[in-house]
């Protein structure tokens, strides 16, 4: 706050301090006042009405002052409320009250929108093991009359793909609550993820080279082999059509491992590399294809954030991509 704006502000008192001055004034020249006791009277008029003002003007900077302290050091700025002073002027007291009608209002809508969330996750959730019953089904129909399969078996392995998207996007936001974190087979886990996508990759004849995936991350198996299987898919949407090529290797480093998933595909634009982690973000050869929804990056960035691992990308546009995920190594975890 500052003097100067304040009594600007405040121009009213001016108005209504000028006005009473001239009429003192008014009133001394008409009693034949001498010329000193006008301006005596108008100077201390003058020092007592800024005194009075000033003394005003630091007892709300004071105020607010306490007020933007209190919030500046709260972690949890919407409790300002609850910590504030209600002070002894019906002034401070009613903008306590207001502040509280306020976080009142905030919490039931916060409340609500909780509410509305929580129910469309548990939709989607059940939703998706419903739909997974069909699904199973079918692909237990054709895997007994594989002369039945013209395409089918594929066509229902995508859609399960996204079910599961589906699920792990819902979920995305309470990974704490849904995962275990213990020592995870990486050899294992690339496995599953292959095996589940056998049908595809044999149809377009892909060549694989799995090596050096004889380590042990501490993860969590099942939103891992989510990741992972999302990482393939994209691989294979991208992939060189004539020739595809899936390389997925492990490297050991001092302080982390790290697993590597390189295909030959279409590759980034090196103007787009920065954005591939965004929400829908499909990019310009993403947009040719018509699977392309620009989430299963963003769900496994946000998934790998969530279980405190890292995951990177390099890719040169024609060449290929190559998806990094970095397993820190923590002590903490180790003498367990």
């Amino acid at each position: 706050m500052k003097y100067g704006r304040y009594i600007v502000e405040h121009k009213i008192w001016i108005m209504v301090f000028a006005i009473l001055l001239g009429s003192i004034e008014v009133f001394l020249i008409t009693f034949s006042g001498s010329d000193w006791l006008m301006i005596y009277v108008a100077i201390a008029a003058l020092f007592a009405f800024l005194i009075g003002t000033y003394m005003e003007y630091l007892k709300w900077k004071k105020y607010f002052g306490r007020i933007e302290e209190i919030y500046v050091g709260l972690d949890k700025k919407y409790l300002l409320c609850e910590i504030m002073e209600a002070g002894n002027r019906q002034e401070e007291q009613l903008l306590k009250e207001l502040f509280y009608e306020m976080e009142v209002s905030m919490n039931e809508n916060v409340s609500r929108y909780r509410r509305n969330t929580q129910e469309y996750k548990e939709y989607v959730e059940t939703w998706v093991h419903e739909i997974k019953i069909p699904i199973g089904a079918m692909k237990m129909i054709l895997a007994n009359h594989p002369e039945a399969d013209f395409g089918q078996g594929e066509e229902l392995s995508r859609m399960e793909s996204y079910v599961e998207q589906a699920l792990y996007y819902a979920r995305s936001n309470e990974v704490e609550k849904d995962y275990l974190i213990n020592s995870v087979s990486l050899q294992q886990v690339i496995q599953q993820v292959i095996l589940k996508r056998r049908t595809t990759l044999r149809g377009i004849n892909a060549h694989m080279n799995l090596h050096d995936l004889e380590l042990t991350v501490h993860s969590d198996s099942k939103w891992l082999e989510f990741m992972l299987g999302q990482v393939v898919d994209n691989s294979i949407k991208y992939g060189d059509k004539d020739e595809f090529v899936l390389e997925i290797y492990g490297e050991k480093q001092e302080n982390a491992t790290l697993l590597h998933v390189k295909d030959n595909g279409v590759g980034i634009k090196s103007t787009e590399i920065s954005k591939v982690f965004e929400k829908g973000f499909t990019g310009s050869n993403g947009r040719k294809g018509a699977n392309s929804t620009g989430i299963g990056l963003y769900l496994c960035k946000k998934l790998c954030r969530r279980l405190e691992h890292d995951l990177r990308i390099t890719s040169e546009e024609w060449k290929g991509t190559t998806v990094t995920f970095i397993f820190p190594h923590s002590s903490m975890i180790d003498m367990k």
